[in-house]
This record gives structure tokens, sequence and C-alpha cells, in this order.
């Protein structure tokens, strides 16, 4: 099957003066430091408050008024508890549990018990190398294979101490800050790209990334889809454009908008605004509208709608006046033409007669270019060539328009970066 591709120079907007967003860059980096030496010491207060634990909650330092457990009765008893032990086995009686590490701990009372302990809650005592672990709680687990290889060893298996709780290592305030501010950058950045891509998109510049169908450039009923078939060997004809099915031929980017200003409005067809543009397309319909007598008629009906689609992307017409004028122009090429070669024939041989016209050595060669673009359009089953030259191009003000073509059209249809 074949599938369409749109936008396939700029659909990610990487060509189209990306440097503009990297300007913003430096405005990135000041904000993330207003965030960082500003707004962190605002909002450390309530971090710090948010991530210390409650006083004598499990895993916070056992003041004076937590009673230490010699025995696993006292602490069942007591609720909350703490230790006194020595460095030695908080260093070396240890194994580990994932990223956890357990301490092996004797009571006085002989028993053995496992204990997870937060070793930044510890308190010294007056004896050296003795501490006062954290709060303690007495809590039920399912032991896992690393400690039940000390179950041999008459450890206690169904209960382990809780000396760790919630807690939660906290940030210094200057680290606070730090982390703060790389986090603003870094969703300040994201939110540039994000909204330099909806802004792109909106103005024209290139397609949607992943809602193609959303294009607001591609046809929006069946008398755009069909219009811009009359023009889409123009549109396939040039490195700059990107072809059909596009009212414009190409989005919108700053090199197409002023080529298309200066150049191919302005300097070759003398159209500055929308009167002129205007003029310049009745003149050239009306010279074959109810005539059949005429020569060229292609090249110039093809042109017509050509120039509302530029002049649509300049933005000298609206879209209402675009589908007014389309249809206008769409009717007298069907009224001349019988079908979508009869019409590329006479556009054709239009262009070579210009060519010749206008002294080209080269006439010859560039129609036949042209014409095996044509050749190559009609091949394609979901192609321009495939909307039925009959296709009604009624235009009612306000109306959205008939659109079973132009769906069938969107179904097979994709942009791409490539």
């Amino acid at each position: 099957m074949a599938r369409y591709k749109v936008s396939n120079k700029n659909i990610y907007g990487f060509k189209d003066n990306i440097y503009q967003m990297f300007l913003l860059v430096p405005v990135i980096i000041v904000l993330a430091l207003l965030a960082e030496f500003c707004l962190g010491p605002l909002l450390y207060k309530g971090y710090q408050k948010d991530a210390t634990l409650e006083k004598d909650a499990a895993g916070s330092e056992a003041g004076a008024n937590i009673p230490v457990a010699e025995s696993i009765e006292e602490m069942e008893s007591l609720g909350t508890f703490t230790f006194i032990t020595s460095g030695t086995v908080l260093k070396y009686d240890t194994f580990r549990v994932g990223e956890d590490i357990y301490h092996r701990i004797e009571l006085p009372s002989g028993e053995k018990v496992f204990a997870h302990i937060n070793k930044k809650a510890l308190l010294e005592t007056d004896e050296v190398g003795v501490y006062r672990l954290p709060v303690g709680q007495w809590r039920e687990w399912e032991a896992p294979e690393e400690a039940r290889i000390y179950e041999a060893n008459k450890y206690v298996m169904d209960h382990y101490v809780d000396m760790y709780g919630d807690y939660v290592p906290v940030l210094t305030e200057a680290d606070y800050g730090m982390v703060l501010g790389r986090a603003a950058s870094a969703w300040l950045f994201v939110i540039v790209m994000v909204l330099y891509r909806v802004i792109g998109v909106r103005r024209w510049r290139f397609a949607p990334a992943f809602f193609w169908k959303r294009d607001p450039l591609l046809p929006r009923n069946d008398l755009e889809c069909w219009c811009a078939s009359t023009f889409a060997i123009w549109s396939h004809s040039f490195p700059m454009l990107e072809g059909w099915p596009l009212v414009t031929g190409v989005h919108g980017n700053r090199r197409a908008v002023a080529n298309f200003k200066k150049v191919a409005l302005g300097e070759q067809w003398d159209i500055r605004n929308r009167q002129e543009g205007i003029r310049t397309v009745h003149e050239l319909v009306e010279k074959h509208a109810g005539r059949f007598d005429t020569e060229y008629a292609g090249w110039d009906l093809c042109r017509a709608t050509q120039l509302l689609g530029m002049m649509y992307l300049v933005k000298m017409i609206d879209r209402e006046e675009l589908d007014r004028e389309f249809s206008a122009t769409g009717k007298v090429i069907q009224q001349q033409f019988s079908s979508w070669d009869a019409m590329a024939e006479s556009y054709l041989h239009g262009y070579e007669a210009w060519l010749n016209r206008i002294g080209s050595k080269d006439a010859a060669l560039s129609a036949a270019y042209r014409r095996n673009i044509f050749e190559k359009l009609k091949t394609n089953p979901d192609g321009p060539y495939s909307v039925p030259f009959r296709t009604d191009l009624t235009w009612v003000p306000g109306s959205k328009g008939e659109r079973a073509e132009v769906n069938r059209v969107l179904a097979r249809y994709r942009a791409s970066g490539m």
C-alpha cells in the first residue's frame, strides 16, 4: 500500500531556524539559577519538614525518654524502644537484602534478632565505641533467604527489629537547591521544546510529529483536495516544496514564506497584496471561462490554483476565500477538460511554450522533467489523480464541505521525517 509523506524535510522543525530555540538556553540557565538560589531556600524548610521523621518514630534518634529493651518480651511490652550496642556489631555483623543492610544483634537476654538500622540516627554514649541505636519497633516479617542461613544459630525468624522506619536521606540546603535547579532546567527545556513544536505547527512551519492528520495545511474537504491535485506537478517540481496534498505545496517555514512573498508572488507575478493577487487569479481564469478555443488553458488555470495556495500560505487570503476561489477556478477547469490527463497535457504544453517564450535553452528538458513527475504521480493509487476528476466543487459559505475523498486519502497518509 502506498502512503503519502508530508514535511519530509522539516517534520520535527529542526531545519526551521531551530537556533532560535537554543537562544533560549541562557534564559533557561538564568531561571534554573533563580530556582536554585532564590526558590530553593524558600522551599527547603517545607521539604525538610516533610522528609524528617516524626519525633520518637521508628528510625528517629532515641532520646532519653526511649527505654532500652533487653529481651523480646520487653520489646513486645514497650512498643517503642532502643538498644545499646557496640560499633563492632554495627560494622561486621551484617547481611544484605537487595539494597537494605540488616544487622545481627544478640540481646542481653541471649535472644538473637535481626535489625534494620538507620545509622544516621545513632547516638554516641559516654563509652567509646558504644552507641544508642534509633527508635525501634518489633515487627512481623517473612524472613528472606539471606536471613535463613542464620536459622541454625537460633535467630528469631518471624520478627525483626525495625529501626529504619520511613527514613529517607535528607539533602542539605545547598544540595536541595542544586537538585531543584537541575530539575527546573530539565523541565524548562522540555516545556520549550513542546511549545516550539506546538507553536510551529499552529504557525504552519512544519507538520505535527505524531498526529499528522491535524496538520492545518492538509485539505479540509474534497474541494481543497481536488484543487491541490491541480498543482501537484508544480508542488513536486522543486526541492524546497513538499508536495501534495498540502493545499500550499509546502509548510510555512521562513524560507518558503520569504520566497513566495518576494520572488514567486512579488517579482514573478507582481503580486504584493490581496487585491493584486485576486485580480491576477481572475484574469487567468476569465481568459478561459466559457470558451473552448483558448490556448494552454491548463497552464493558466493550474497556475491560478497554485497562486491561491501561495497567497494563503503568506496570509494574503483566509481559508474561506481560498475555498471560494478554489471552487470558482476548479469549476472552470472541469468545464475545459474531461480528465486529469487532458488537463495535464494542456498544462505541460503551456509550460513548454512559456519556457520557449522567455528564451529558456532547456525548455524541452524542463517540460520532460515535469511530465515525468506527472507520470509518477499517476502510478500511485492514492495519489493526486486518484481523486475523481468530476468531484463536486460546490462551495457554500460556512460549510465544511464534503469529505468522502479527503478521508480516503488521509486514511492512507502519514508524515515522515525521512
